[in-house]
Formats: structure tokens, sequence, C-alpha cells
């Protein structure tokens, strides 16, 4: 069985930068937002595409037809529909599954005014691997506080949380705007109206949710600003640099001694605080397009000093105190073992000898695989001789965060962590 895709472009276009026009038709980097899609869809199984259309239908009909008739795009068969009376995504959706030929199993379902720029195949042979139904692409963005959350919670489980309905802290993940589903599970979504606000929180809470998490390009573009922002994007290279589906250079950082001070030890978010002047760094590194991801033992999970509640409660604050400086971490990766026992209230399961607790390179190797990351050309900045261990172990470059610059071995030191992102960023724009 085979794999579809199906456009959503309706909508009145009110908010656009020309509403005279189909936002399929915009430019970017000179070339149509329907060509970026396509082009996009090359890269994977999908070969037939519908387009739901709605406001000015006769326009994506006939763009439609003259994109697919170029060369590039020869193996593709591209349809349209226009919607007669919009009622929310998921019935346009319905309506262009029905259009789909009956070989067609799986539904790659993409927002017509995002551009995407990242491993689509990748994604979509993930989500056939979970057995789940319904699947979205999670990545964090600079305005975490007006968008509508998807993660992965401290057990595991897919959560979904419309931007209205949250409380409290929660991780910087937001739904970005490109989704798939099975033909089979659109029949057990019938109350739902939108996609991303009731469809994944349905699908989450039946547990039929597989959530992605990006670290390549996804932007809206549906307004003046945001699409103007897209342009910049391309014209300055960001695009090309995060949403190249080939190996990308990225910023490593631990985080105790580097993102927020080593001491006192923190295991309750109230007590987190990210160190002054280190979030207008990292979001100098979101705004070139460059990868971040922080790498970190935690141990006082496995010494019984926090529960894994906790700990995923202080990855929440981190994201909430960047994300007011509009700044973010692609993801989050740690170690929660220790090798020794002996602590009061410690995890068993957890005292053990693993390869994730650096300075083993397992975390940095398997963000490298899930993020397509080349580690020979990336930097990981850190505090100790465990971040010096794992950049040596997994190829990479190293700035220590230190006054005194005491590691053995040659390296290169800046003495607080402000200026050692810094200096990572420059070479990793480079």
């Amino acid at each position: 069985m085979s794999v579809g895709a199906v456009i959503l472009a309706g909508g009145k276009g009110t908010r656009s930068a020309n509403p005279t026009i189909p936002k399929l038709a915009q430019l970017v980097g000179g070339k149509s937002l329907l060509e970026w899609h396509l082009d996009l869809l090359a890269q994977s199984q999908v070969r037939e595409v519908v387009i739901v259309s709605g406001h000015l239908g006769d326009q994506v009909a006939a763009l439609a037809q003259k994109v697919s008739e170029l060369a590039r795009y020869q193996g593709f068969n591209v349809n349209t529909v226009e919607e007669p009376d919009p009622q929310g995504t998921v019935t346009a959706l319905r309506l262009g599954a029905n259009i789909l030929s009956e070989s067609v199993a799986r539904i790659l379902v993409m927002l017509g005014d995002v551009l995407v720029a990242m491993p689509v195949e990748q994604f979509l042979s993930n989500w056939e691997l979970s057995g789940k139904g319904v699947a979205v692409v999670a990545h964090p963005n600079n305005h975490p506080f007006d968008s509508d959350s998807v993660y992965i919670d401290s057990t595991g489980r897919a959560i979904a949380v419309p931007k209205g309905a949250r409380t409290g802290r929660v991780p910087n993940s937001a739904s970005a705007g490109l989704f798939a589903i099975t033909k089979a599970a659109i029949s057990r979504y019938l109350s739902a109206r939108d996609f991303g606000s009731n469809l994944l929180v349905q699908a989450a809470e039946s547990n039929d949710l597989f959530v992605f998490t990006g670290s390549h390009y996804l932007k809206d573009t549906g307004t003046p600003d945001r699409l103007d922002a897209t342009v910049k994007d391309f014209e300055g290279g960001v695009i090309s640099r995060r949403g190249d589906i080939g190996l990308r250079r990225a910023l490593f950082l631990d985080r105790d001694g580097v993102i927020n001070a080593v001491q006192p030890e923190v295991y309750r978010a109230k007590d987190y605080q990210v160190l002054p002047g280190v979030a207008s760094e990292i979001r100098k590194a979101n705004e070139l397009g460059i990868p971040v991801f922080v790498v970190t033992n935690q141990p006082g999970i496995a010494k019984g000093l926090m529960s894994p509640e906790e700990h995923f409660e202080i990855r929440s604050e981190l994201d909430a105190q960047l994300g007011v400086e509009q700044a973010f971490v692609d993801e989050y990766y740690f170690c929660p073992h220790h090798p020794d026992s002996g602590f009061e209230g410690e995890r068993i399961a957890l005292k053990v000898e693993c390869e994730c607790r650096k300075p083993h390179a397992a975390l940095a190797k398997l963000i490298s695989l899930q993020h397509g990351i080349e580690l020979s050309k990336s930097i990981m900045v850190g505090d100790t001789a465990r971040d010096q261990g794992l950049a040596g172990n997994a190829g990479m470059g190293f700035i220590h965060v230190s006054s005194a610059c005491d590691l053995e071995s040659e390296h290169v030191c800046e003495p607080d962590s402000v200026k050692a992102i810094r200096r990572a960023v420059e070479e990793l724009a480079c």
C-alpha cells in the first residue's frame, strides 16, 4: 500500500501578504510554495497529491496544472478539489482523501502555507514503525506560549495541548504543520474539526499519536511578516543550513555549568535559573539556523534526589526561560543512570553502567542518527572532563567553559558560558 499527500490550501487569505493570489503561489527564493512542497515530496515515496482549495480555487487549479507540467515533476499525479463550504482542516482532509486512489493507505497532510525543508521519508518510515494511526512533526519555536503543544511526557506518552488549554510549564515542542494519518484512522476521529486543536488531542488520548521531534526547517508563511521572515531566511542561508537533508553541523551544550550554574545542584523546577546572557547567545544560533542540542548527565534521578517527573519539570522550566527571550534548544537528551550504589532512596533499575553517560558518546551518536548531524563538524561546549571526553569520543570540537583552563590535553577555553557559546556559534556559522 502506498503513501499519498493532501495539501490543505483553503482559507480566504485575509491575513496573507497578497490576498489576490493563493498562498501556494507566494514566492520564496524564486519558487512558489507549491514547488517547495513538490520538491520536498520528490525526496520521498509520495507521488500522488491532492490539493484541497477554497478561496481562489480556480487559481490554485491553474497553478497546479502549470507546475505539474514542469519536467522535474513528471512522475507526480497532482489533482485539485475545491471545498464548497469550509468546515475545518479535518473535513478538508476527508475530501482530499476520497480522491486519492484506493492503493493509498497512508496520507501525508501538509498545510499549504507552511514551508518545509526536512527528510520527510524519515518521518514517514518512523511513523510506520510506531504502528500509530496519526503522526505529527513537532519542533521548538521562538513563540512557544502561543503555539499548540505536542510532546512526549516523562512516561513516554504523547501529549497534545491546544494553546488555549495549556496550564503550567510544558516543553517547547509545537505542532509544526506537517501531519500524517492512515485512511483507516480518519473514520475514528469523525467528531474532530481541526487537525491541530481537535484530532491530535483525541489521538493522544487514545494512545494513537506518534510524535516526531524535528530540528529541520518548518515555518508558517501565512502573514506578511512571516512570509518576509521566510524570504530573509532563504536569502541568509538559514533554510539551506537548517533544512539540509544531508548531514548538518550543530551546537551541543552541557546543561549544569553551561546553561545554568553548576552549584547549587537543582532538583526542583522552582530553583532552576538560566545563566544571564546564555539565552541571547542560543538565540543567535537559532537565528542562523544552527541546530542546538543539550546533552546532560542527570544522576540525581538514579540517586533518588529527584523523580523523572521532577526532572521533566526542570527541562520544561529551562524551555520556558529560554522562550521568554525567543530562544530554544532543538532537543534535550539526558542520561538518568549512575554506576555506584549506596544512596538512600536510589532507583536500583537506574544504578547501572551505561553507554549514554558522558564521557561515552552514545547520546551524541543518537543525535547524529536522529537529526542528521555531522559530528566531526559540530562543537560541544562543556565545563568538565566528561564533556571533553564526549567531544573526543564523538569526534567533535570542544570549547571548555573555565577561567583556569585546567583540563589535560590541548583544548580551547573561554572564561564563561556566554563567551564559549558565542565562539562556538561564530565557528559553526563559517
